[in-house]
C-alpha cells in the first residue's frame, strides 16, 4: 500500500509537469468513450433492452403475408386464426382511432386504440385502477367501456374513484373500467382504449385493417408457430379462394418488430463506427505514451541503477497509465 501511494503521488506530479500531454490524452479518450457511451445508450434502449412484459419471448406479432410482403389482416382472417390456431395462449387484434372527449374544460380530440378484450391481460400490463375488458364487452352494443392511460387520468383530475364513472366519447357515454399503470403507455400517442367489437359487415376477408399480437403457449417455438399458421392460412384460402388465395402469415418476435430493418441496421453500424473511433483513440494514446517513454529512457536507467527492480518500474508505469 505504501508503494502504491508513493507511485500515485509521483504520477500525479508527472501529470502536472506535463499538462499538454495529459490534456491531449484525456480529450482523446473522452472523445472515444463519450461517443461509444452515447450510441450504446441509444442501441440498448431501442434494440437490447428487454421488453417490459412478463415472459416477453412468448409475445409475437402475426402479420398477413402476400407476395412476401407484410400486411394487416382482415377481421374475418383474425377470427378464423383465433379459432383454428393451436399454438397461442391468446391472440388479440387492435387498431388505432381518434375520439372526441367532452371534458369539463373543453372538448378535445384524443388519439386512442381499439383492442379485443384480453389485450392488456395477454401482455401482462398492470392496471393502476380497475381491470381489463371482459370477453362480453367485445360484443356490439356492450362495448361502451374505456381504459385510460395514467397520464390522461392525471390530466382529468387524478380521481381515485374514476372507475365506474362515465366519460362522453364521440357524444356517447362510456364507462371507465380501468386506468393503466404509469410508464410505457404514457409515452405513446394513444391515451384512450375502447373494446374492439366487430359488426357483421366487418367480418369479411377483403378489408385488411387490423394488427394482431399473440402469446405463444409454453414450449412452442417460432418454427412451430409458423408451421401452424401456414396450415391455418392454407385452410382459409381453400374456404375463401376469391379473397385469400396467395395469402399467408408471418409470425415474428414482438421485440423490434415494428422498427424498420434499415433503422436497426443503421444503429448497429453506428455502434461499430464509434467502436472504431475508440480503437483509434486508444492507438493514438498508446503512441503518445510510447513517445513519452522513449524520452524517459534516461530516467528509467537511473532508477534501475539506484536499485529499482523491473517489477517496481513496471508498477510505477502502470500507475501512471491508470492515472491518465
Amino acid at each position: 500500500m505504501q508503494n502504491l501511494l508513493r507511485n500515485l503521488r509521483f504520477s500525479f506530479r508527472m501529470l502536472l509537469k506535463n499538462p499538454g500531454l495529459t490534456v491531449t490524452i484525456l480529450l482523446t479518450l473522452a472523445l472515444g468513450v463519450g461517443a461509444n457511451t452515447a450510441i450504446f445508450t441509444v442501441d440498448y434502449a431501442t434494440l437490447l433492452q428487454p421488453l417490459p412484459y412478463p415472459k416477453p419471448d412468448q409475445l409475437v406479432v402475426v402479420w398477413s403475408k402476400i407476395q412476401g410482403y407484410h400486411n394487416g389482416m382482415s377481421a374475418g382472417d383474425f377470427t378464423d386464426w383465433k379459432r383454428e390456431s393451436t399454438v397461442f395462449q391468446d391472440l388479440n387484434a387492435w387498431t388505432g382511432g381518434a375520439f372526441n372527449l367532452a371534458s369539463k374544460d373543453q372538448p378535445e380530440q384524443i388519439d386512442g386504440r381499439m383492442v379485443t378484450p384480453g389485450f392488456y391481460r395477454m401482455l401482462g400490463t398492470p392496471m393502476f385502477l380497475g381491470r381489463d375488458f371482459l370477453p362480453e364487452e367485445g360484443q356490439v352494443g356492450r362495448d361502451h367501456e374505456v381504459i385510460l392511460t395514467h397520464k390522461l387520468w392525471k390530466r382529468l383530475g387524478s380521481n381515485p374513484n374514476i372507475v365506474g364513472q362515465t366519460l362522453r366519447l364521440n357524444a356517447e357515454p362510456y364507462t371507465v373500467v380501468g386506468v393503466l399503470a404509469p410508464g410505457l403507455y404514457d409515452r405513446g400517442q394513444g391515451d384512450i382504449t375502447v373494446p374492439l367489437a366487430f359488426k357483421p359487415e366487418q367480418l369479411n376477408h377483403d378489408f385488411h385493417w387490423l394488427l394482431t399480437m399473440g402469446r405463444l403457449k409454453p414450449g412452442v417455438t417460432l418454427e412451430q408457430a409458423r408451421a401452424d399458421m401456414d396450415s391455418v392460412t392454407a385452410h382459409i384460402a381453400q374456404q375463401y379462394p376469391k379473397s385469400n388465395k396467395g395469402w399467408g402469415a408471418f409470425v415474428e418476435p414482438l421485440k423490434n418488430d415494428f422498427m424498420p430493418k434499415e433503422r436497426i441496421r443503421t444503429l448497429w453500424m453506428l455502434l461499430g463506427a464509434v467502436g472504431f473511433v475508440l480503437l483509434i483513440a486508444c492507438v493514438n494514446v498508446a503512441n503518445l505514451l510510447l513517445a513519452r517513454s522513449m524520452a524517459r529512457q534516461k530516467e528509467m536507467a537511473v532508477r534501475a541503477s539506484l536499485g529499482a527492480s523491473p517489477k517496481t518500474i513496471f508498477a510505477q508505469l502502470l500507475t501512471e497509465r491508470d492515472r491518465k
